[in-house]
């Protein structure tokens, strides 16, 4: 990822500590605001999904690039008590702890060798220089691949600064850049959605969808 204090940038603790309390106290999700619904009925439904294919006890889901606050609006939409989620934050000071047992946070690069049932990329594979970073994860287990509320140009990869941050820039891939590169890792395109334009915070200089898109190998 590019270089940029995300300390502070991915822990919204007001908002986060709101959603917890209002899901302690009722059936039912808390609704959040734009296409965050959205993508996180995707990425229950694919944790699902995950839990077909493999048949195992618990699933074990990288999460790749996340923080706290994707976690604190599933716990009345499934039953997060048989996945074991690591997210992967080089950004943290140090290996934070979350009130879940199911859901730890790492920060060392070693940790993306761990065998990995499901990996999830929730808008974050644009702040990645190069694709050929993510070799450094272990897919070699993995049956389902999720990205969510990610920008991708439709003809040539390019550079963006964000629109909601002078200082943090965006690594727009192409389409085809991504879908060759899990392609060649044996997965398979097998859904794809669009997210509306007005949620792509890039300058943008092609045309470019913020995406939504499940691999299954």
């Amino acid at each position: 990822m590019n270089n940029f204090n995300w300390a502070n940038y991915n822990n919204n603790i007001s908002l986060f500590k709101k959603l917890s309390k209002f899901n302690k106290k009722n059936k039912f999700n808390y609704i959040e605001n734009g296409f965050y619904n959205h993508v996180r009925d995707i990425f229950c439904l694919s944790l699902i999904l995950t839990k077909i294919k493999k048949n195992k006890e618990k699933i074990e889901v990288l999460d790749y690039g996340s923080n706290r606050l994707s976690y604190s609006n599933l716990i009345n939409k499934l039953n997060i008590r048989k996945f074991k989620f690591f997210v992967y934050d080089p950004f943290c000071k140090k290996n934070i702890k979350f009130s879940n047992p199911n859901i730890s946070f790492f920060i060392r690069e070693d940790g993306l060798k761990k065998k990995w049932d499901m990996v999830n990329f929730g808008s974050s594979i644009q702040y990645l220089n190069k694709l050929s970073v993510l070799n450094k994860i272990n897919f070699f287990n993995t049956k389902v691949i999720l990205i969510t509320a990610t920008p991708f140009s439709l003809s040539k990869k390019y550079l963006s600064a964000q629109k909601n941050n002078k200082n943090l820039f965006q690594n727009i891939h192409s389409l085809n850049e991504i879908l060759n590169f899990f392609k060649r890792k044996k997965f398979k395109l097998v859904f794809k959605s669009r997210n509306e334009d007005k949620y792509i915070s890039a300058k943008r200089k092609f045309k470019t969808y913020s995406l939504n898109l499940l691999f299954l190998k």
